[in-house]
């Protein structure tokens, strides 16, 4: 099961995750019903929570692509002495990730996006986690954002340096103690990523 975020309600369907990426694709009947399902849940929140069920994957994905801008970012979930990196974000505990750039592989912006958010170096990938989907309105344009995970790990024993350009202020570390005041502070998207990583911890 796929869970979009948006705020705190969610829209479910058992497939979202292949877009459909052509300029110019036929949709079908099916897709234009889920697509106009998902404006009016976007627009009014006094709709709860959404779920496609069963309905086919290519439905979804073309509903996806007919509401949404799509905009696939990476980030990583650092592993260092049983505890996990974390930064604060404008003031949200949150995890390193950014922006993919054309022509990057989501591994490659994983590791960069980490390394400009952190200041860490030496970084190895472990493996890939699940991504996590959520949903946003900037400029009066809803926009979908994929974020592709990776456990990583470093050798580096350098200090944590915030991008504070990116608003980014304190780069520290949760451990298993802190990880329910860091499950307060956060977004409901990560709280699942994070059960991904509590074996290390």
């Amino acid at each position: 099961m796929y869970r979009l975020f948006c705020n705190t309600r969610t829209l479910s369907a058992n497939n979202f995750s292949e877009y459909v990426l052509a300029e110019h694709v036929d949709y079908t009947e099916k897709s234009l019903e889920l697509a106009e399902k998902t404006r009016q849940w976007l627009e009014d929140e006094t709709i709860e929570n959404l779920d496609f069920g069963d309905s086919d994957g290519v439905d979804v994905a073309l509903a996806m692509k007919a509401v949404f801008e799509q905009v696939p970012a990476a980030g990583g979930l650092v592993i260092i002495d049983n505890q996990f990196v974390a930064i604060e974000r404008k003031g949200i505990a949150d995890i390193p990730k950014g922006h993919i750039e054309k022509g990057e592989s989501p591994e490659v912006a994983a590791l960069r996006e980490v390394e400009e958010e952190t200041g860490i170096t030496n970084l190895e990938i472990i493996r890939e986690l699940p991504a996590t989907w959520h949903c946003y309105r900037p400029d009066n344009q809803w926009t979908i954002k994929k974020t592709s995970w990776y456990l990583m790990r470093t050798s580096s024993d350098r200090p944590f340096v915030p991008q504070t350009e990116e608003g980014i202020t304190k780069v520290y570390l949760v451990g298993k103690d802190q990880l329910e005041e860091f499950e307060k502070h956060t977004f409901d998207s990560l709280k699942s990523l994070v059960a991904e990583v509590s074996p290390y911890l």
